[in-house]
């Protein structure tokens, strides 16, 4: 169940000036506040009281109002919040959990408030002042107590408000989405997050900690323009039920919902996805089709791959690297199966680079050696009737991602980090 902790010290109950509640507000900066525009229609103009559950009584007037979204703007004049809640124009999808605090009309509700909790039933696509459908966990039922819960805030696992509680109409309990009323919110100065999925630009705070200056600004400043070229919605469309190993059988939209409900796991997933196409985009590689990943490897040592082969030859190779997350723990058995399977359905092509990782913890520390290779796969060299086909024989490569940043976290320059990924690499075909 989603915590609405966050909620309580930054949501008021709107009353009428002789005391009756009336319906829900919340600081969305320090001295505005947000509601239904129903909420608070009647007050004409004049200023009114939100009471805040420590009961703090603010004074506060209509700053802006959107009938087409049924919104009001709050603003105090004399009340500075240092709590406020952060909006997110997250797209709404049915299925997704979402929660809410208010205050009802019961005597506790009036008190002290109350929380609500299911998830969203259904998106209206007609035009109309709400557009999200919202089901209770414990079923449809309502009744009119939850009426005190108009303009109350809506969150999502992540703790993010994404709608606005509604409760205009009898039969439904619905909402308005940020996503829907943001050209109103951004126009009155309301910050507003980007939705997870459409940018990775969420995700820049959190890339490279483990990693020390002056490589962990070299590596924000790659991870920015990886952020600008592709989003985790293009990488969860290409990959869909293969984001995940097992792969998972299910449409982008069950992907999606399925991970926004994994809080910890969608927020290791795209920060790891953001560094490892970081090392990517810092060899220049290519990652326009997230299916065809590759970089280059220049000018290297390709003799020692071939039985022999006595004269050094060096050459490039194009290495195609495919990235894999779970959430299984235990990274050497996966690995191990994983390999079995594509030799086994002879699909395990030379080279190509897996790399694994998983957001349990020590997950990929010990590493997959030459020496598991050969215990799994005794000969995947070409056809002897090839010829001398350097490139063909080169090996493939099994790396956890832990093992790769690691190797890479000492690196004082952009180009000892590019020398070190690309003999990291190197050492994985070999």
């Amino acid at each position: 169940m989603i915590d609405t902790s966050d909620l309580e010290i930054c949501t008021g109950n709107v009353i009428y000036p002789h005391g009756m509640a009336h319906g829900t507000a919340f600081f969305v900066g320090a001295n505005v506040l947000l509601t239904s525009l129903h909420v608070v229609s009647t007050f004409n103009g004049n200023t009114f009281w939100v009471k805040m559950r420590d009961n703090t009584t603010i004074e506060v007037a209509v700053k802006a109002c959107c009938e087409e979204n049924d919104l009001a703007l709050l603003v105090t004049n004399d009340y500075h919040s240092e709590n406020y809640v952060t909006l997110c124009n997250e797209s709404p999808l049915a299925g997704i959990s979402w929660a809410t605090f208010g205050y009802p009309n019961t005597v506790e509700g009036l008190a002290v408030g109350s929380k609500l909790n299911g998830v969203i039933h259904n998106i209206i696509s007609v035009q109309h002042n709400h557009d999200v459908v919202l089901s209770l966990a414990h079923g449809f039922a309502l009744v009119t107590d939850h009426k005190g819960f108009s303009g109350s805030p809506v969150i999502n696992a992540q703790k993010q408000v994404t709608s606005i509680m509604r409760y205009k109409d009898n039969n439904t309990l619905c909402s308005v989405s940020v996503h829907k009323a943001e050209a109103f919110l951004r126009k009155h100065g309301v910050i507003i997050q980007e939705d997870e999925f459409s940018s990775f630009k969420t995700y820049l705070p959190e890339v490279f900690q483990a990693m020390a200056p002056p490589f962990k600004d070299i590596g924000i400043a790659h991870a920015k323009v990886v952020a600008g070229r592709i989003t985790p919605q293009e990488i969860t469309a290409g990959l869909t039920g293969s984001l995940l190993m097992p792969k998972r059988e299910g449409t982008l939209r069950d992907m999606i919902v399925y991970l926004k409900g994994k809080t910890d796991l969608n927020t290791h997933l795209w920060v790891t996805w953001l560094e490892f196409l970081t090392y990517v985009n810092m060899l220049k590689g290519e990652y326009a089709d997230i299916n065809a990943v590759y970089i280059s490897l220049p000018q290297t040592e390709v003799s020692k791959f071939v039985e022999g082969t006595e004269t050094v030859i060096k050459q490039d190779i194009t290495l195609t690297l495919q990235f894999f997350f779970t959430e299984e723990k235990d990274y050497f058995n996966l690995a191990k199966q994983y390999v079995m399977d594509k030799y086994a359905a002879n699909a395990l092509e030379h080279n190509h680079c897996h790399v694994f990782h998983s957001h349990t913890r020590l997950f990929g520390i010990l590493p997959f050696t030459k020496e598991d290779k050969k215990n799994v796969i005794f000969d995947i060299s070409s056809p002897k009737d090839a010829g001398l086909n350097i490139v063909g024989n080169i090996d493939y490569g099994v790396l956890s991602f832990t093992e790769l940043s690691t190797k890479i976290a000492t690196s004082q320059s952009l180009t000892e980090a590019t020398t070190n990924l690309i003999k990291i690499f190197t050492d994985a075909i070999s």
